[in-house]
């Protein structure tokens, strides 16, 4: 198992990035020969931080590395600085692009990773739940499954003006920056009910979709609306409320429980983890 540090020009972003990538390149097993190497590519799972974080808040703050690992399971962690993931045009700040496009392309060059839909995963926790199903439902065609740990449905929401204490969910320059004008906010490239319609339109699959949402967080109201949405599109959801609230105790049970779901290799033991 590695753990890898890439640093790469981004056409999307126009500067260099950051990435952290979890590799298990040293899979073993037995065939009649003795001990090889399984050369087959690698399921992979893009993994979104949250708004303040970084590339390495997922290893650090989880058993990212250790479960990764029992499930055969590439992981890639970019650096989505407080984007939302959101393409931004007049900063020439494509994130949205970057995530969906040019992030797969660059890692399935880099590494050996599967390029079937059903083996590419997305997932994120927070502002990154939300940059989760922006990404699966713009490029459905690319992600079978996608997870949101207490997604941030903020569009809903614009601040009055902005404060002086600079914290970022207080400014509405920064939502403006984001999302667009409050006035055209809704039914844009940013609105996720929008974006969720638009796959049912289209006619093509919805991704799998997971999501968890604590009993004690802010945003359970903005998630269970959600949840009655997708409902009505009829998109395959695995929806449940857990104790907690919006903090790392909450999302590093709920990534287990979100790679339990994935459909990945499942190491051949009685489960340890009762949460």
């Amino acid at each position: 198992m590695a753990i890898v540090k890439v640093n790469f020009f981004s056409e999307s972003l126009l500067r260099m990035v950051n990435l952290m990538c979890v590799i298990p390149i040293d899979k073993r097993e037995m065939d009649g020969e003795g001990l090889r190497s399984i050369d087959k590519p690698m399921k992979t799972l893009y993994l979104l931080h949250g708004i303040y974080g970084g590339e390495y808040d997922w290893i650090t703050s989880t058993r990212l590395f250790k479960w990764a690992k029992d499930r055969n399971l590439a992981v890639i962690l970019p650096a989505g600085e407080n984007s939302f993931y959101s393409d931004q045009e007049k900063m020439h700040n494509y994130f949205g692009k970057f995530i969906g496009d040019e992030l797969i392309r660059f890692t399935r060059t880099m590494f050996r990773l599967s390029d079937r839909r059903e083996d590419t995963f997305i997932g994120g926790l927070s502002m990154g739940g939300m940059g989760a199903l922006y990404t699966a439902f713009r490029y459905p065609d690319t992600f079978g499954y996608v997870g949101g740990l207490s997604t941030a449905f903020l569009g809903e929401s614009f601040p009055k003006a902005d404060d002086p204490s600079m914290y970022l969910l207080s400014s509405r320059t920064y939502f403006e920056q984001i999302f667009g004008r409050e006035e055209d906010y809704h039914g844009s490239g940013m609105d996720p009910y929008q974006l969720a319609a638009d796959v049912k339109a289209s006619g093509k699959e919805f991704p799998k979709i997971f999501m968890r949402i604590g009993e004690d967080d802010p945003l359970l109201e903005g998630n269970l609306k959600y949840r009655k949405y997708l409902e009505e599109l009829e998109a395959p959801l695995d929806f449940a409320l857990d104790k907690g609230a919006h903090d790392w105790a909450f999302w590093d049970r709920n990534l287990y429980r979100f790679l339990e779901w994935l459909p990945v290799e499942q190491k051949p033991q009685k489960k340890i983890y009762d949460f």
